[in-house]
């Protein structure tokens, strides 16, 4: 019988040190609590060695809770091992659930530990070794919403972007994270960088409907589907946001391109001159203006081409006509050449009408021009 009480003393022991340490202050009273907390060692050790107590679920709670205090104060991986195993075991044994509410102290612990490590990993830019430390938090504690978002952070940066999707999808369901507005931002993004547009133009406009007043996020949406082909679909979205934001440039040039690329060359060119409204210097509205209204001339140089029963005299005044039409171009070529002088489209469309009214000076004073900003 000595020999139980004195096993059953251990236990005692071990829970009187760790009493104590939780009186002390835990983790935040620093060296003296734990030192008290590694009284129990020696104690805690001997009774889960003993026939008589090795399977008692509360030796194994109390082990655990020890070491898995001792593996956050001192940033010890060894102890964070101990408590681990402990915890396994305190698991299994404790049936009746009698040390539920410590067993869930020991799973916080570690948490807290792997948070932390995963940190340390992060700030030497060991992103693979910082996922992982979140991983083993989250095994402990599934559904952390924390260690969730840390280790997209980390997938993020070993470019582990299905890792990175995963984890942000299972934060969509917590409008109230910190970052929620950022992790519906990001899902677009990720979707493109492994090449699923189909799933980053849903992911981009649910984000758009979500967050209708962030116009970073529907600028996205709105760009994503003009990369991707969706011009015609993306119209009435650029045209509702600028219902809300009529003085924004880019929206304006954004709608000129869709219209563009849906042959609506009128709409194209109003949206366009729009944008030149709100910014005269829009290098890119300029060149687009420009093209359009040489689009526009080109075509109607082939239709009167194509129609045989002009006289030559109606052809020859016509073709003065349209001359003069793409001559309408020029104003916003200089314009973008003002602002960026060696810009081969400009110059490449300049060259072109010169060539079309056939000024060879001029064609090749552009040419060399052409020629030096290549």
């Amino acid at each position: 019988m000595s020999t139980v009480f004195a096993q059953s003393g251990n236990l005692r022991k071990a829970k009187s040190a760790y009493t104590k340490y939780e009186e002390l202050g835990g983790a935040e009273a620093g060296e003296l609590s734990a030192k008290m907390l590694k009284d129990g060692i020696a104690p805690i050790e001997e009774a889960i060695a003993h026939e008589k107590t090795k399977d008692n679920p509360e030796t194994w709670t109390v082990y655990s809770l020890i070491y898995s205090n001792l593996a956050f104060a001192e940033k010890n991986g060894e102890y964070a091992d101990k408590a681990i195993t402990g915890l396994a075991k305190a698991t299994e044994l404790d049936a009746d659930k009698k040390n539920e509410e410590n067993i869930n102290a020991v799973k916080v612990n570690l948490r807290n530990f792997y948070q932390t490590t995963g940190y340390e990993e992060w700030k030497v830019e060991n992103y693979k070794g910082a996922a992982e430390e979140f991983d083993k938090g989250l095994a402990l504690m599934p559904g952390d919403t924390t260690l969730i978002y840390f280790g997209a952070l980390a997938a993020i940066q070993t470019q582990d972007y299905p890792t990175a999707i995963k984890k942000y999808e299972a934060l969509l369901p917590h409008e109230d994270h910190s970052e929620y507005r950022m992790i519906r931002a990001d899902l677009p993004k990720l979707y493109l960088s492994t090449g699923d547009t189909t799933k980053a133009l849903e992911y981009a406009d649910a984000a758009a409907k979500a967050f209708p007043e962030d116009n970073d996020i529907v600028m996205q949406n709105i760009e994503l589907n003009l990369i991707t082909g969706n011009e015609e679909k993306i119209i009435s979205g650029i045209e509702s946001q600028l219902a809300r934001d009529a003085g924004n440039k880019t929206l304006h040039y954004y709608l000129g391109t869709a219209y563009a690329s849906n042959d609506n060359d009128e709409k194209a060119l109003a949206s366009y001159k729009k944008a030149l409204e709100i910014d005269p210097d829009y290098v890119e509205a300029n060149l687009n203006t420009a093209a359009i209204i040489m689009n526009m001339a080109n075509q109607a140089l082939m239709d009167l081409n194509g129609d045989k029963s002009v006289s030559d005299a109606d052809y020859n005044t016509r073709v003065e006509t349209i001359k003069a039409d793409m001559g309408k171009a020029v104003p916003y070529l200089e314009k973008a050449l003002s602002k960026d002088p060696n810009n081969t489209n400009a110059l490449s469309n300049l060259k072109s009408y010169y060539n079309f009214i056939q000024d060879e000076d001029k064609a090749n004073e552009i040419q060399a021009k052409l020629e030096a900003a290549r």
